[in-house]
């Protein structure tokens, strides 16, 4: 059964970008699933805004709670939002439904280029315009946003997220929940800590530990941001 029907876990301010590419896939975006209440800030979008302005395109989604959720054959999933506390959402999903082979979808702009030598594990998800190289390795829901390049041989950890117009340098290793935000630059062979945070911008020449706040050029230590 060809599956074309995307359903979004959760919510963010990053739905527009799978939306777009959903689209630009072939996909239609048939459910979007909240796990928790929304509660956009001043500069955010509402989910109901979106939903209005989607409805030019195509049907609306329905909206619904995870405990009214129940899993369709010929769905794909994705989880929606980008923070690596994400990693929670996708543990609550698959203890409620451990019945269900629920499917992550790996969605991929049609504008990125991947190199057949890269490997992409399930949820993961790749932006228009951005470039991954040969022999990168992307674990579980890595989000991958727009105009990005991942170097040669690089492997970034579950849960990540790289930000719009990051580059990060080849034979990297990226550890699991890191953020590297928008603009940041990586040199090669870098190893990243579990959970550290890249402020935007930043430029990074040398490892950093787990939990670690880096900022500026060179990226400096601030803090630690290890969860508690």
């Amino acid at each position: 059964m060809k599956k074309n029907k995307l359903v979004i876990f959760g919510s963010s301010n990053i739905l527009s970008d799978l939306f777009d590419c959903a689209l630009a896939n072939g996909l239609v975006v048939s459910r979007i699933v909240l796990h928790l209440p929304e509660t956009p800030g001043e500069r955010d979008i509402s989910l109901q805004d979106r939903l209005a302005e989607w409805a030019a395109y195509g049907p609306v989604p329905e909206v619904l709670e995870l405990a009214d959720f129940q899993p369709a054959a010929d769905e794909l999933y994705l989880l929606g939002p980008t923070t690596p506390t994400r990693s929670v959402l996708e543990t609550e999903i698959l203890q409620r439904y451990p019945d269900h082979k629920l499917e992550f979808h790996t969605l991929i702009h049609p504008r990125a280029y991947v190199s057949p030598l890269a490997k992409l594990a399930a949820g993961v998800f790749v932006g228009a315009n951005s470039v991954i190289g040969p022999g990168a390795v992307l674990g579980r829901h890595v989000f991958v946003n727009r105009g990005v390049t991942i170097g040669h041989d690089t492997h970034i950890g579950a849960f990540s997220r790289v930000q719009p117009g990051s580059n990060v340098g080849g034979l990297s290793r990226i550890g699991h929940s890191v953020t590297i935000a928008i603009g940041a630059t990586l040199i090669e062979r870098l190893h990243i800590g579990d959970h550290a945070f890249i402020g935007a911008g930043a430029v990074v020449i040398s490892d950093i530990d787990a939990g670690a706040l880096m900022l500026g050029i060179p990226a400096k230590f601030k803090k630690s941001v290890l969860p508690s």
